[in-house]
């Protein structure tokens, strides 16, 4: 299976790919594509970004994961799934504030206080910004895609997806329409 997950930050990316993949799935971070190793403040060329990408779609099965629209755009080719977290910014910025607290750290890199101020202003204008890492844009990539698509609208709908994945050892094949947790 081959999955995106696209969303602000703090939806939940990264803790959905991880309850969804299993031993024969590569999760890929596109933080780790997009940002140098060691931290977020030294992004990788457009060169280094482009072969990281291709090497990571051939693998069998995949789960990629982030807000960089227009790095999750370059997996439409290769995807089967698309799911899009559209959870509201109270519990986005949160989990933003609370990953700040528990740790500096986020998929190994270091989170300086005032790099994390920065996030989570830059994760508020989610809902104003309209390039392929806001809302407008996450509808629009949603939009284009042709696969099998989901929109997850709250950590119910988020926990309820969970349990029916996991009852069916994997991703379960998307609707076309934001996810009734009343089935599974």
């Amino acid at each position: 299976m081959r999955t995106i997950i696209i969303g602000n930050s703090g939806s939940g990316k990264t803790w959905l790919a991880n309850k969804l993949a299993n031993s024969n799935h590569q999760i890929i971070h596109l933080d780790n594509i997009f940002w140098m190793p060691g931290g977020f403040d030294v992004k990788r060329t457009k060169e280094e970004v482009e072969i990281m990408i291709s090497n990571s779609k051939l693998a069998d099965n995949w789960i990629c994961e982030g807000v960089f629209g227009e790095l999750a755009k370059q997996y439409f080719d290769a995807a089967q799934t698309l799911l899009w977290l559209n959870i509201d910014w109270e519990i986005c910025k949160y989990r933003l504030e609370i990953r700040g607290f528990e740790s500096k750290q986020h998929l190994g890199r270091e989170q300086s206080s005032n790099g994390l101020i920065k996030l989570i202003d830059w994760a508020s204008l989610y809902y104003q910004r309209t390039d392929l890492r806001s809302l407008t844009g996450h509808e629009r990539l949603y939009n284009e895609f042709h696969g099998n698509k989901l929109i997850l609208t709250s950590e119910h709908h988020v926990n309820e997806y969970v349990k029916y994945a996991q009852t069916l050892k994997g991703v379960p094949e998307a609707r076309n329409e934001p996810f009734d947790c009343t089935h599974g």
